[in-house]
């Protein structure tokens, strides 16, 4: 019987196990990803950090959005956005400003701690989206009950 593990974690594809029984006419390919449980987190908790976080100017080419209630912590960052009120708003600050800004591949984030970091997505607005870390445990239904 041969197995050969194709992808994985860090791969940005899911992780396949392709299982051959001896029989060069008979193989199994299972695929298992973690990415759709991710995601469904992701969405459910983007919606709470934007309702109920705070924002956090940055200084530089991203925002981010903190959302705190032990024992979760959870930070959103977006790419940088229109100033807010009491920021420098000259068209010359904003022009240098927009010069500044990186071509980002991933510019959006979501990271989630529950006493250590449990979760980490990337994703852009074309739909491409990276788990980056996503530590299984019960803390996904306590944070998809949040």
């Amino acid at each position: 019987m041969n197995v050969e593990i194709v992808g994985g974690p860090w791969s940005g594809s899911p992780r396949r196990w392709i299982q051959s029984a001896g029989d060069e006419d008979m193989s199994l390919e299972l695929v298992a990803s973690n990415d759709d449980r991710a995601l469904a987190i992701r969405d459910h908790l983007l919606l709470l950090v934007r309702r109920d976080g705070v924002l956090k100017v940055q200084r530089d080419q991203v925002r981010t959005i903190t959302f705190e209630q032990s024992p979760w912590v959870v930070h959103h960052w977006t790419p940088f956005n229109d100033l807010q009120p009491g920021e420098a708003s000259s068209p010359g600050y904003r022009h240098a400003v927009e010069r500044q800004r990186p071509a980002l591949d991933l510019p959006y984030g979501l990271e989630v701690w529950h006493s250590k970091m449990v979760l980490r997505v990337l994703w852009s607005d074309d739909g491409r989206c990276q788990v980056e870390s996503f530590v299984r445990g019960p803390w996904e239904d306590l944070a998809l009950a949040l």
